[in-house]
């Protein structure tokens, strides 16, 4: 029997969701899926199973949305007593349900079940997230470890980090202004939470011995690779 990851129902859904013309991000603001499509805000939360938890995460996340599915594999039976008493309980809690196909040679997504709510909210919590995903270029997959997430400020880390190794020294306004790095870049190499980056001289940076091994630990990463490639272009 093939065992089955969290992570392995992302890119069914992921291709579901971009189908219908929303942009998805994995791992975001403790979401397992979240996705863009105008003004309409999704987030979906995966278990390999459908239990208390995951239903409890799925509640949590109707502070920032309407639209909240639960997303679990694709049942032996889809006349399963337990299955059917699944979705009576989720349209009573106006939440919504993706299964997905693992067992299949093609494996893919399929909404079976829509939230009832149709609201699109404006909480700090929904700007979080539509803030978040519109700050990645570079996908993380949905149901992995939170060690693994690119988050949109690490994006940008990264982004710098990769340009200093192409480039040795740079200014805060170089970044900005000759390789369309975001405004904030002047405040990210001066406070530098990452360790990545020496300052040379007021206003002048490099790369720390702790960026020069995180972009070598790291050089298979999609970040890395997608950001090298840009700083050689």
């Amino acid at each position: 029997m093939a065992t089955y990851k969290e992570s392995d129902m992302y890119p069914p859904i992921r291709r579901l969701l971009a189908e219908q013309g929303f942009i998805v991000r994995g791992e975001v603001k403790d979401c397992d899926i979240a996705a863009v499509k105008d003004d309409v805000l999704w987030v979906v939360e995966m278990k390999l199973s459908a239990n208390l938890t995951l239903i409890y995460q799925a509640l949590e996340r109707q502070t920032a949305t309407d639209w909240v599915f639960i997303a679990i594999p694709r049942p032996k039976n889809a006349r399963d007593s337990n299955f059917r008493k699944l979705q009576k309980l989720l349209k009573k809690l106006q939440l919504g349900l993706i299964i997905v196909a693992l067992d299949s040679p093609m494996q893919h997504a399929e909404i079976i079940l829509f939230p009832e709510g149709r609201d699109n909210k404006t909480t700090g919590k929904a700007k979080s997230l539509r803030k978040e995903i519109a700050g990645r270029t570079v996908d993380t997959v949905g149901g992995v470890t939170k060690k693994s997430v690119n988050t949109a400020y690490r994006e940008r880390c990264v982004r710098i980090a990769c340009l200093l190794e192409k480039k040795g020294e740079l200014r805060a306004h170089e970044l900005v202004n000759d390789f369309g790095c975001g405004k904030d870049a002047s405040a990210i190499l001066r406070l530098n939470y990452m360790g990545w980056f020496s300052r040379v001289s007021t206003g002048m940076y490099k790369l720390s011995k702790a960026g020069v091994e995180y972009l070598k630990d790291n050089a298979g990463s999609s970040l890395v690779v997608y950001y090298r490639m840009k700083a050689g272009e």
